[in-house]
């Protein structure tokens, strides 16, 4: 079992190492700030955290130590907080982000906090041994989650970790990157495997269809409701409902949702009683939360609900040690297997995948579909071309519209439609957007200060 203590004071420091080193098998790893943490959490895996809120005490506006209560838990570790009885607006503000207990500087005493450490180490070993038992006697389902490098490997550590909980889950990353793979394990790896796994794309359906759906509804509930329909809630039982795309849930919606996850009650649409919800629910988004939630349009308390585990898959650009076990194993699948010379696997792990391992898989299926023979960097890069010959002509279509437009500032148009829609694309998000469009942050920053001057002039 290992330990860390976080704490800028070194008196209080030393003292709670020296509390946690009475507990037998236990070995216990300083750190002095915020930086010194995440950088032994880099090389170490650790089990326990006890964390300092406030890790400079000069700043009383410090707040390192929440920050680093997020980084203990998206690496499967269970954070303690450590706070002085004038900070509990911190401490709450820890436990909403996943901290499991607090202890009060002024109440370090081997008495108090022996007791709650020895607890959390005998529930880590009991876990571990779940984990062992589980994995003998059924084939794994990280099978499906492919790749030897340091990031996989954090990511298989969390989902085992995740799966012994009942409680909400929020998986995040980028679009492609296999988050559906990484929710579909939590459930595998849960305590109800054999229940069913329902999933509901948010995005997909008009608002009037997605409560019908999550919630079920009576006969005569609405115009069109001509017989009784089962919802997802009910439909579960206590399995899984994976809801995709969370970000895009209405906010009526989302408060109906909180307070499902809240009570574990809910009730179909014209019902009268309300039902016991069973079962588990693992939310998923590409999208920025936080920054949705400062902008309005996402519940902040159903943000701090869904995040109690949080689950980051990893882009493929922070995985490239991957790649040429996932070419392995697309290539494994098809038909007749294909086989990469070193130089093809070499220039895939330089090249950049905005796709992630979506657009991999997808190229390896077109190179089983124009080759027979041995895949090299010259068969990539003519696959590549004419991808891009259907594209450019494309493009050349567009322009040749936007050239016959009316008179206008065509090129101001363009570039404000571009602009636009790649805002869009990244639900508002600046440094996306820029990301998408290949330009440094401060061009879209310009173009949009520009675009808002102009809508004012014209009002």
């Amino acid at each position: 079992m290992r330990m860390l203590v976080v704490d800028d004071d070194c008196a209080t420091r030393r003292q709670l190492v020296y509390i946690a080193r009475e507990l037998p098998e236990v070995e216990v790893l300083e750190a002095a700030s915020q930086k010194d943490a995440h950088a032994l959490l880099e090389r170490r895996s650790i089990d326990v955290a006890l964390i300092d809120l406030r890790l400079d005490a000069a700043d009383p506006d410090n707040r390192d130590g929440l920050a680093l209560v997020r980084e203990v838990r998206a690496r499967a570790a269970t954070p303690i907080v450590v706070s002085g009885s004038d900070g509990m607006h911190d401490v709450r503000q820890a436990m909403r982000f996943g901290a499991h207990d607090y202890l009060l500087k002024e109440e370090l005493s081997s008495d108090l906090v022996l007791p709650i450490l020895r607890r959390l180490c005998n529930q880590r070993v009991l876990e571990k041994e779940v984990i062992t038992l589980r994995s003998k006697r059924f084939p794994s389902p990280m099978d499906s989650l492919i790749g030897p490098s340091a990031a996989m490997q954090r990511l298989r550590d969390v989902l085992q970790r995740v799966s012994l909980s009942d409680r909400p889950v929020l998986v995040t990353g980028p679009t492609g990157a296999g988050k559906e793979l990484a929710v579909r394990a939590i459930h595998a790896l849960g305590s109800h495997p054999d229940e069913p796994f329902l999933d509901l794309n948010c995005g997909a359906f008009p608002e009037s269809l997605i409560e019908s759906q999550l919630f079920g509804h009576e006969r005569g509930a609405f115009t069109g409701a001509d017989r009784k329909q089962q919802g997802f809630f009910t439909a579960v039982g206590r399995g899984t409902l994976f809801l995709d795309e969370i970000a895009e849930l209405p906010l009526e919606l989302q408060a109906k949702l909180l307070r499902v996850l809240e009570t574990k009650t809910y009730r179909p649409v014209g019902a009268s009683q309300t039902r016991v919800f069973e079962g588990r629910v693992i939310a998923a988004t590409h999208a920025d939360l936080e920054e949705r939630v400062s902008r309005g349009l996402f519940r902040e308390d159903l943000f701090y609900r869904l995040n109690v585990l949080e689950v980051t898959v990893p882009s493929l650009d922070e995985r490239r040690d991957d790649i040429p076990a996932l070419i392995a194993h697309f290539s494994a699948k098809q038909t007749q297997p294909l086989e990469f010379t070193a130089a093809a696997i070499e220039m895939l792990r330089d090249v950049p995948w905005p796709g992630n391992v979506r657009q991999l898989r997808n190229l390896v299926d077109r190179l089983a579909v124009f080759t027979e023979s041995v895949v090299t960097p010259e068969l990539i890069v003519s696959l590549a071309g004419r991808s891009k010959q259907k594209e450019g002509a494309a493009l050349a279509g567009l322009i040749r519209a936007v050239l016959r437009l009316p008179d206008a500032d065509k090129l101001q148009l363009m570039t404000t439609a571009l602009v636009d829609e790649a805002m869009r694309l990244s639900d508002g998000n600046k440094t996306a957007a820029a990301r998408l469009l290949g330009v440094h942050r401060k061009v879209v920053e310009r173009c949009l200060s520009r675009t808002e001057a102009t809508s004012h002039q014209n009002a």
